[in-house]
């Protein structure tokens, strides 16, 4: 699970790279293409059939929902430091939580209600409204963290479809959808910019990989929080490789938000456990 998420940032950092000079749209495009192709010849060799699912019109939800956060998360590394991007992406499991209320009318009690509510006080303490460091970028990932939320409780419901149908199907609508936008956009890809495409494309296709093969050897709730590895991970490339140095607001911020997301993470475990046992 480390070394997926330690891909996935990876990606990130390509794509911040490649950010100034080719469109998001078309970073985004590439992302879900290579997915799609990478996961259906995976099927294609095992010889399972790759459109077996009966929640299609979920399934294009999820596309949907992972394309626009990709566009919002892609937009908030290019223009915001890459640690605070990371960390206001994070408030996306957070936000399933809380969205699970409103949408699946799940009850939480009040120890989970204060952690959504101190969660999104680290978010404040990055984003500093009023303060001369608020940027308008700062709305970029926080909307991404909308995106994945509703690709996440979409995904509550094609559970019994098996990761390889739902990442193969999250790339052929990613694709899809982000294909109405890319001609728009699209550009020649400068010689010089080749390797870095070829980067990002490959640590997106690896991250998947690991993440399934991590899920596949152990339950979702156990190896769930060391997702956060990648706000560490943010911090230290944009460290080194962008000289973005993260202040005592931002740090004190991204380290609530990552607690607060353990300990919703480790109440909902706990809640679990019990209706298991009975």
């Amino acid at each position: 699970m480390v070394s997926g998420v330690f891909c996935m940032a990876s990606m990130d950092v390509m794509a911040k790279i490649l950010g100034h000079s080719i469109p998001v749209a078309q970073i985004v495009w590439l992302r879900f293409v290579s997915q799609a192709l990478l996961v259906g010849g995976g099927l294609i060799i095992a010889r399972r059939a790759l459109f077996t699912s009966a929640h299609i019109k979920l399934h294009m939800l999820r596309g949907l929902a992972t394309t626009f956060s990709s566009y919002m998360f892609f937009l908030g590394i290019i223009y915001l430091p890459l640690a605070d991007a990371t960390a206001l992406i994070q408030l996306g499991p957070v936000m399933v939580t809380l969205g699970a209320v409103f949408v699946l009318g799940e009850t939480i009690g009040r120890r989970r209600i204060v952690a959504i509510a101190v969660a999104f006080l680290g978010a404040m303490l990055i984003i500093r409204p009023g303060s001369s460091v608020m940027s308008p970028a700062s709305a970029f990932p926080m909307l991404g963290a909308v995106g994945f939320t509703v690709y996440a409780l979409a995904t509550r419901f094609v559970r019994s479809d098996g990761p390889w149908t739902a990442l193969f199907l999250q790339g052929v609508f990613g694709t899809m959808f982000s294909s109405l936008l890319v001609p728009f956009f699209w550009q020649p890809i400068a010689l010089a910019d080749a390797p870095a495409v070829a980067a990002l494309v490959g640590f997106g296709i690896l991250g998947h990989l690991l993440m399934i093969r991590a899920f596949a050897a152990a339950p979702a709730g156990d190896i769930a929080p060391y997702g956060y590895a990648g706000l560490l991970f943010a911090v230290i490339f944009g460290l080194f490789l962008f000289h973005e140095t993260p202040d005592g607001f931002t740090l004190i911020g991204a380290i609530v938000i990552v607690t607060a997301g353990i300990y919703v993470w480790y109440r909902e475990r706990l809640i679990q456990v019990q209706d298991d046992n009975g």
